[in-house]
């Protein structure tokens, strides 16, 4: 009977042969548009050939401006990841917490840069791509943060042929490979063998050449099945869904799931070099493609690049012609016959390189004149209408006239320039959109994993949609300060769902808001002093903040914000002043009463909170003497 590894390593070369060989074609045109966007635009056979002749092969790169723009516009509108609850036992703050979450870890993993990278690569060639990790916090902890990654190579991820979805996330297995030096391999594992594996199908037959050795990290589903109980608090009657029944709990149903587990193995083709498990049922790798098109069951994908290439190449051609006619001018050759050069040919096959202060010639009694130069080349008007045509065509196949360049053209008022700049987001909006749907993948995936994560008792910092930052305490009971009530963020409680906000970011926005408030003061400038606070607290200049402060003490009572407060009813026509006062006095016992109690609840929260982050200092110390 095989070894189980055996049987692991014919599953991994076999699946990743069937892979490879399905993405193969596509990834070689991707593979020449990112070539083609870095310069490499001429067919190498035509360039020799033009090289040896001494003739030019000018690139005149344009593509780079096409992606530029519309990579600039998606880097000014990222899409944002929003937790809203699903059924009755998730919490509208909690999902507030966990989205607070999710923008801490999207900062803290420089997640932009991940979203950047991947976008850049679908718009040149179709394909980009991230992927979410977890890490530990630090070197002496136990407890696990969630990363964001960014996937240089898009070409190194392979997935399932049978996969169906857009976003693959019903694909069984996904490779993420990795060309590693010898002597890197060596160091990241000793152990192991560097014997070369056939890869089956691979036009690459060997796992490994001389210098570098693949390893492939193997992402497979493996199916599973859990139990499920309903459980309720016999307490308070609330009722909840778990996978493990917790004491005190009264357990009121509970069934057999089927789903699956992600495993993860890194191999070299011959053995397993390192093995885990994933605590999420998706897979952690996140697709950005461009624009998809399916025929006879393949699907392909295309960057604004692909269609734009023979246009490029067009233009590159007609401008090298156009140079080489040019500098042809000066060096127009000279009409003589062969009696005339005589002894003197050495000269005369030298005058086109120097400037020889005269040059010799023998009388031709057959042809009774001297040497003249040819009629100088001129420019050639269908090499200039062809340059023309094909940077027409380059706007053409991209989608992106000038104004959406931000360049003048044939366009007068500003309402036709506005029409033909949208025309041009509309074209490549497929790409932004895409990015939309692969955040709300991510989101999914970062929703499955936070409770597993996050599953102790711990402070988190939370990010706000402005930049600002506050901190929440999860899994664990508090006071609420705005309620004075005990509250908790449990993350494995109820079901939430991802939402995805597309529009500019919360800086634009104040930008925005603030130009458009002094558009308003301009139209109603008799109003200005009401709102002048409000206009100076949306800009970002230093000390705006405090000048609204000022302006807003100089505003009249009326119209300052004031904190909501219980109106003091009148009295009651038949009743006298005495017992009007009497009331009044108990009236204000009583919400002495209430202020009490809520700063005795505030102090007990904080006791609450200094015990935690005590208990917490003791196990770190704990951890450290074991």
């Amino acid at each position: 009977m095989p070894k189980k590894e055996d049987v692991l390593i014919k599953e991994i070369t076999d699946r990743f042969s069937e892979s490879y060989d399905a993405d193969n074609e596509e990834n070689e045109e991707m593979l020449d548009d990112l070539r083609f966007t870095k310069g490499d635009q001429w067919p190498s056979s035509l360039k020799a050939e033009r090289e040896a002749d001494g003739r030019p092969c000018l690139v005149i790169n344009k593509l780079p401006t096409f992606v530029d723009q519309v990579t600039g516009d998606i880097r000014q509108n990222t899409p944002q990841i929003i937790v809203k609850p699903v059924d009755s036992q998730a919490d509208p703050d909690t999902a507030e917490v966990i989205t607070g979450l999710l923008r801490n870890i999207q900062m803290q993993s420089q997640a932009d840069i991940a979203y950047d990278t991947a976008i850049e690569s679908s718009v040149i060639c179709g394909k980009g791509a991230f992927r979410i990790v977890t890490e530990y916090c630090d070197d002496d902890v136990f407890e696990q943060e969630i990363k964001i990654r960014r996937i240089k190579n898009p070409l190194c991820i392979y997935w399932d042929p049978a996969s169906q979805e857009w976003d693959r996330s019903d694909a069984r297995y996904c490779f993420v490979t990795e060309m590693v030096s010898r002597e890197e391999f060596k160091k990241r594992y000793p152990k192991a063998t560097l014997k070369d594996a056939a890869g089956g199908k691979d036009k690459n037959i060997y796992w490994s050449h001389d210098k570098s050795i693949r390893v492939a990290e193997y992402l497979v589903k493996k199916p599973i099945v859990k139990t499920l109980y309903l459980l309720r608090n016999p307490l308070t009657g609330e009722q909840y869904v778990k996978e493990q029944p917790e004491e005190g709990m009264e357990i009121i149903r509970q069934r057999e799931v089927e789903t699956n587990k992600v495993m993860s193995y890194k191999t070299n083709g011959t053995e397993i070099l390192e093995e885990g498990e994933f605590p999420s049922k998706y897979i952690p790798v996140v697709m950005v493609y461009g624009k998809e098109l399916t025929i006879e069951g393949v699907t392909y994908y295309r960057g604004v690049v692909r269609h734009a290439k023979d246009a490029q190449r067009l233009y590159n051609y007609s401008r090298s012609t156009g140079a080489e006619l040019i500098s042809l001018v000066p060096k127009s050759p000279y009409l003589v016959t062969m009696k005339m050069i005589g002894s003197y040919q050495k000269i005369w096959d030298k005058a086109h390189k120097k400037n020889f202060p005269y040059l010799p010639f023998n009388v031709d009694l057959d042809l009774p004149s001297f040497p003249k130069r040819a009629e100088p080349v001129s420019s050639n008007p269908g090499i200039q209408t062809e340059i023309l045509i094909a940077d027409q065509e380059l706007h053409d196949t991209t989608g992106l006239q000038l104004a959406s360049l931000g360049k003048k053209s044939n366009e007068k008022s500003g309402r036709a320039i506005i029409a033909r700049q949208k025309e041009g987001d509309i074209a490549n909006f497929a790409y932004f959109d895409n990015l939309a749907r692969a955040l709300h993948y991510a989101g999914k995936i970062l929703l499955d994993i936070v409770p597993k994560i996050y599953d102790t008792e711990r402070v988190v910092r939370l990010l706000n949609e402005d930049g600002t930052e506050k901190f929440a305490v999860l899994n664990a009971s508090f006071i609420d300060r705005k309620t004075g009530k005990r509250a908790m963020y449990d993350l494995t409680v109820g079901k939430y769902d991802v939402i995805i906000s597309i529009g500019p970011s919360y800086g634009t926005q104040r930008e925005e808001a603030a130009q458009g408030m002094l558009a308003f003061l301009q139209t109603l400038p008799q109003q200005a002093a009401l709102i002048a606070d409000q206009v100076v607290e949306s800009m970002d200049w230093p000390g705006a903040q405090k000048i609204a402060k000022r302006l807003r003490k100089a505003l009249p009572p009326g119209l300052v914000d004031e904190p909501d407060a219980a109106p003091t009813p009148p009295p009651p026509p038949d009743m006298d002043m005495q017992d009007h006062e009497i009331k009044m006095k108990q009236e204000q016992a009583t919400l002495e009463g209430i202020e009490l109690d809520n700063k005795k609840k505030i102090m007990e929260m904080q006791r609450m909170e200094a015990e935690f982050a005590l208990k917490s200092i003791q196990q770190q110390k704990a951890n450290k003497n074991k």
